[in-house]
């Protein structure tokens, strides 16, 4: 009884622990580039995201633009320009304009 206990113990912290990692990014996530002057291109409306409980801010700041880039990839964008980036102690949200640009 008691070893059953551990492995459910065990289970759950490592389901809370990989809970808090990072996105990743998907292939089509990859795709999209982060871009600042807009000229050429044409928007697809606007994209946010946030990641929280990484064990580190970096972590979340990484999984906020991976979950931003994959949702911009959805949409059909091939590029973000980012509007906002906010980073607090409970996680980080970012916001962009998806966009879909003449790429030469």
């Amino acid at each position: 009884m008691k070893t059953r206990s551990m492995l459910r113990l065990s289970l759950f912290t490592a389901v809370v622990l990989t809970a808090g990692c990072a996105t990743q990014l998907t292939e089509e996530g990859s795709s999209v580039q982060l871009i600042t002057d807009a000229a050429e291109c044409e928007s697809l409306g606007t994209v946010s995201a946030s990641n929280t409980m990484a064990m580190t801010p970096s972590q979340d700041a990484d999984g906020a633009m991976n979950r931003l880039r994959n949702k911009a990839a959805e949409m059909g964008a091939n590029a973000v320009r980012i509007i906002d980036v906010s980073s607090a102690p409970e996680g980080t949200t970012a916001i962009a304009e998806a966009l879909n640009c003449n790429v030469n």
